[in-house]
């Protein structure tokens, strides 16, 4: 029998967009089939709808994840960008009912529009430097006007006029004309056109327009009794990993996961992480709903098939803009503990690590590793919100279990993403970003830039061999150096590939 094939259109080119499904894909054995890199966006340049498009409808696939910013735009940067218009943009998924009348299952993607405190134009429109900040406040202020109608007044040190009138209504008519465009995806669910719906949100606060889009989506979904079938939670880089697995998941015909959230601190459950606006329980519910699991409430009998622990908030700091210059380690140690525990009892564990945003807690990871059962987890993440971590963890251990009962799990593919995750959210963000920063002079409340070739690129090779190397077991993998590279030319992200060491053997193909 054939591997399945699963058609992917991923939110940009970016790792964590287009490798990671990939990585998560292979615990299964499933090959990832994507458009041809031309028609990808590449950081501002768009990508090309229209010869993504007819790539998808002649695509040979059993399955089709789609990004549909990248469909209708050309990615996610395009749809925060780039003109369009609502008519343009649906017009453009038309691939997508010829898939579904081929029957091929079609599961997709769309996000909330971010509104960041920041006055950082990289990833958005050019007028975010200086007017970013004011967006933001004004964001919040309109969303509290919903209930709220003296809310609209600005802040006592801020002028009516903070924001200029151009400014102001560019970004509202972007913002309702990508609103609108998400309320065309739930018709999609509705129609039979996709199978599944994941509605993202990153980079949200309590209070902001992207909120209030969230729950007025969420309503939608409910009154159109959608909500087996469609996702809205916070996340966004992580999502096409999400609905890859749950593709997965029906194409292996298997019955659902059944998951139980634990966290030393069950109160933690209920804190709201940095950049999101729920509870990280209710985070990780939702994730794992989104990937086909199946999560196992409190009263309810028999044993999970994973004990998802979660490493909770815990506000100390954020490893890419403020690293913490320490973390509690009592937590650390109690969750580890716990993991070796539900191990030495035959239950598979998996942990996610949402204790500080943009990084892994080293604390956490050095007391897995003095427990011996950093090998032994499900799955592992510690990497940017607790939407990505979270989702991201969900993918990892539905691929696994679903692959296992179908026997075709992977178990060095399984080790790879395990080592992969632990490299990346600890070694780099949390230990080597920093340090590679100070050397380069980076602000770290800002992106870089860091030119193709640049010197540095070898000191963050030889860096994260040397964090390969603290990490016990997993041989014989290891770094390969002439992989390393900075994505987007930046440093808030690296990529690399696993290889078996040279001295073991002959090299494997990472990817």
């Amino acid at each position: 029998m054939s591997s399945p094939r699963i058609a992917l259109v991923p939110l940009d080119e970016r790792p964590a967009c287009a490798e990671l499904p990939r990585l998560v894909a292979a615990v299964a054995g499933v090959r990832i089939l994507t458009p041809p890199p031309v028609h990808l966006p590449a950081l501002r340049r768009a990508g090309d709808p229209r010869g993504i498009g007819a790539w998808l409808a002649g695509v040979e696939a059993d399955a089709a994840v789609v990004s549909l910013e990248t469909l209708g735009h050309g990615g996610l940067i395009a749809s925060r960008t780039r003109p369009a218009t609502v008519a343009s943009v649906t017009a453009a998924w038309a691939p997508l009912h010829a898939l579904a009348a081929r029957g091929v299952p079609v599961h997709a993607v769309t996000l909330i529009t971010r509104t960041p405190d920041s006055a950082d134009a990289m990833e958005e429109p050019a007028y975010w430097d200086p007017h970013g900040p004011a967006l933001h406040r004004l964001s919040a202020r309109l969303h509290l006007a919903a209930g709220d109608p003296a809310a609209t007044a600005p802040a006592p040190d801020e002028p009516e006029d903070a924001v200029p009138a151009a400014v102001r209504a560019d970004f509202l008519t972007r913002r309702v004309r990508n609103h609108a465009v998400n309320l065309a995806a739930l018709e999609l669910v509705a129609d039979g056109t996709l199978r599944s719906l994941v509605v993202g949100a990153d980079d949200t606060a309590e209070h902001g327009l992207a909120t209030a889009e969230l729950h007025w989506l969420d309503r939608w979904a409910g009154w159109l009794g959608l909500r087996e079938r469609v996702s809205v939670r916070p996340g966004a880089d992580e999502a096409c990993t999400v609905l890859l697995a749950r593709t997965v998941l029906d194409l292996l015909a298997g019955p659902a996961p059944t998951v139980r959230i634990e966290a030393v601190d069950p109160a933690g459950l209920l804190r709201v992480a940095a950049y999101e606006n729920v509870p990280v329980g209710r985070t990780a519910a939702r994730q794992l709903e989104a990937c086909g699991a199946a999560v196992l409430t409190d009263g309810q009998d028999g044993a999970p098939d994973v004990v998802l622990l979660v490493h909770t908030p815990d506000g100390a700091g954020d490893w890419a803009v403020s690293p913490p210059a320490a973390t509690d380690p009592a937590p650390a140690g109690l969750l580890a503990a716990r993991a070796a525990a539900l191990l030495a009892a035959g239950q598979a564990v998996a942990v996610a690590d949402c204790a500080q945003p943009n990084g892994a807690d080293p604390h956490l990871l050095s007391a897995l590793a003095a427990e011996g059962v950093l090998e032994r987890l499900s799955a592992y993440a510690g990497w940017n919100t607790a939407g990505n971590t979270l989702g991201t963890v969900a993918a990892h251990l539905v691929t696994a279990v679903a692959a296992r009962r179908a026997g075709c799990f992977d178990e060095q593919a399984h080790r790879r993403l395990l080592l992969h995750r632990m490299i990346e959210d600890w070694g780099w963000m949390s230990v080597e970003r920093a340090r590679t920063r100070a050397v380069l002079g980076s602000d770290p409340t800002r992106h870089d830039h860091v030119p193709a070739g640049h010197p540095v690129l070898a000191d963050i090779a030889a860096a994260l061999a040397a964090r390969r190397a603290d990490l016990p077991g997993f041989a014989p993998l290891a770094v390969d150096p002439a992989s390393v590279r900075l994505p987007w030319s930046r440093t808030f992200e690296v990529d690399f590939a696993l290889v078996t060491d040279p001295r073991a053997g002959a090299p494997e193909d990472a990817r």
